[in-house]
């Protein structure tokens, strides 16, 4: 677009000789610019000797690539015009160079010039760009870098937007899932009173098989992974002081062989979408969790996610499910809860950015069914009807909550049972228990209304024996370490007692099979 001649010849095929008078037609319309001869030729021999060496230089870089032959673009290049234009551009930059040192340096003059010249406005206009070249580059530069902040910022905006976008949507889905959860729990809640009353003597054994249990309430027990472990067996301490048992023979502290409670439970483990075409594979996800929980004799009951109830460790047995635990009722205290409570497990987990455990429509039936056995077959008091993170507790830090599991949302009501969340925990009130800002965090900015109870209640104890509850608390803390060192001794030091007791009470229990027999039998004993 710059050429002022006539493209009818193309310049790739001519000679050295044949370029250099080719060039010195064009180059002799700017020559007009200068008044003396000699300048003329001197302006002309630079010019077209260094379009010439440009030429030159080109053919030799074309030449030297093997690639752009064997890709004929080398032919291409140059029947195009590419080639033309590209020497066309260069000759232009060269007359420019050779104008701007040779012309004289005054504006007004150089003005004149070009006024006087015919050159045409495309010349005029490159040349005054050659002119003015650095201040070009120096906007060509402000202008990339204008545009490399202009994407920095684009990027970092998006980025934003779509972090506020995910978290908006996060927070609609967890405030849709809490309206679920509320909504499920109203539900619950209204279906409470049309189901019947709880009553010990309306639940009995109907019929005993060789893999399961059935009840007169519906409930079924599966016993393929029933396993034995240790006899229960401990003491209940006093209210209040919650003064060490004494362990004299004489002393008249009674042992106690029968579960006294039940703690609920979840599973934590794998879950996969509860939908139809994952039977199977939530199958093998709940045999392989039995086998686990048989393995570590982890629970008593495990409730899988299709409502079906087995048993794993016996009711006579302890099993390893509450670790450091603490809770009361009206007769006394009770501390380390494997030994006196049945530990019930859902298979089921919470959210990871919530401590929301889901149930099955299944599960909710069963765990009210199940509960309704136990109750009836241990006349287990409401009161000791509790979830696993109301009792967990870490003596090392005297923290509440080590075990989140059921620490808020558990269906009470629909089990039949009273809400534990508004009753003090005794790991609180008792042995002066608390619970830090991630504890709180966790739990959805706050306790539960029982825990501030609770601590109304170790203050005004602490009190009464003339001490502050910070004082007081690393005394209880060695308290309860003697308390749990004591039900460890007692395990160990009676096992031919704990032994007896658990075959008396064996007769009310299912009997154990063997594991050959029970999973042969299994696929005909699970309801389909």
């Amino acid at each position: 677009m710059f050429a002022t001649k006539p493209h009818h010849t193309s310049v790739s095929g001519l000679t050295t000789a044949e370029a250099t008078l080719f060039y010195s037609k064009t180059v002799e319309r700017y020559a007009r610019f200068f008044d003396r001869p000699e300048q003329r030729l001197r302006f002309l021999n630079n010019t077209v000797t260094h379009q010439v060496a440009c030429k030159e230089k080109l053919d030799r870089a074309l030449e030297s690539y093997n690639f752009i032959k064997k890709l004929g673009l080398y032919e291409r290049i140059k029947s195009t015009g590419f080639y033309d234009r590209l020497l066309d551009l260069w000759l232009h930059r060269s007359i420019c160079r050779e104008l701007k040192e040779m012309l004289p340096s005054a504006s007004d003059e150089r003005r004149k010039l070009l006024q006087r010249s015919q050159a045409s406005f495309t010349t005029r206009l490159l040349f005054r760009s050659y002119e003015m070249r650095r201040l070009l580059y120096g906007v060509a530069a402000t202008a990339c870098v204008v545009a490399l902040l202009g994407f920095a910022y684009t990027a970092v905006w998006t980025a934003r937007r779509v972090n506020v976008y995910l978290a908006s949507r996060g927070r609609i889905e967890r405030k849709n899932t809490n309206s679920a959860s509320t909504q499920n729990a109203l539900i619950a809640d209204s279906s409470v009173k049309h189901l019947p009353d709880y009553r010990p003597e309306k639940v009995w054994l109907v019929e005993q098989q060789g893999a399961y249990e059935r009840y007169s309430n519906g409930a079924r027990i599966l016993t393929d992974f029933e396993t034995a472990n240790h006899a229960r067996g401990f003491y209940v301490l006093p209210h209040n002081q919650a003064t060490l048992v004494k362990t004299s023979s004489n002393d008249g502290a009674q042992v106690r062989r029968e579960p006294i409670g039940i703690v609920y439970h979840t599973s934590e483990s794998d879950m996969l979408p509860f939908t139809s075409d994952n039977n199977a594979s939530i199958e093998t996800h709940t045999r392989g969790l039995l086998e686990y929980v048989r393995k570590h004799k982890s629970y008593n009951y495990l409730i899988d996610r299709f409502g079906q109830v087995y048993r794993v460790v016996r009711d006579t047995d302890a099993a390893n499910h509450a670790g450091n635990s603490i809770w009361s009722d009206a007769e006394g205290v009770y501390v380390g809860l494997n030994e006196s409570f049945l530990g019930v497990c859902f298979e089921t987990n919470s959210k990871s950015d919530s401590l929301d455990e889901q149930l099955t429509e299944a599960q909710l039936v069963a765990g009210r069914l199940l509960t309704q056995v136990l109750r009836s077959r241990y006349n287990l008091d409401d009161a000791n009807c509790v979830t696993h993170g109301l009792v967990s507790v870490n003596p090392s830090n005297m923290l509440i909550c080590y075990h989140h599991d059921w620490a808020r949302n558990f269906p009470f009501a629909a089990f039949g049972l009273s809400d534990k969340y508004k009753v003090a925990p005794a790991s609180v009130s008792e042995f002066g228990f608390t619970y830090d800002d991630e504890i709180a965090e966790k739990l959805g900015g706050d306790v539960w209304s029982g825990v501030k109870l609770g601590e109304e209640e170790f203050r005004r104890r602490a009190e009464q024996s003339d001490m502050t509850p910070e004082e007081m608390r690393p005394r209880m803390r060695e308290r309860y370490h003697q308390q749990m060192n004591l039900t460890l001794r007692l395990r160990i030091s009676h096992p031919a007692e704990a032994e007896a007791s658990r075959q008396t009470d064996g007769s009310a229990a299912a009997p154990v099979t063997s594991s050959s027999s029970s999973l042969s039998s299994r696929s005909n004993a699970r309801p389909t």
